[in-house]
């Protein structure tokens, strides 16, 4: 079962850039993935469910 780590590095009023990890390999290598703080929360939700809890969701320590 995949294990998933998103990573929110940067927070706007409008927009969260998040870095996303499976199996700790990074999947977007390419750059940060731009995303609605709903469209965050839901992702989370759905990558949780579907490997059953094997998902978090963390901070980078220069966020803001």
């Amino acid at each position: 079962m995949n294990e998933y780590k998103l990573v929110v590095v940067v927070e706007t009023k409008e927009h969260v850039y998040i870095r996303m990890f499976v199996n700790n390999v990074l999947a977007n290598p390419e750059g940060l993935i731009r995303l609605k703080p709903d469209e965050l929360d839901q992702l989370f939700r759905d990558l949780f469910k579907g490997s059953r809890g094997k998902c978090i969701k963390c901070y980078c320590v220069h966020s803001s």
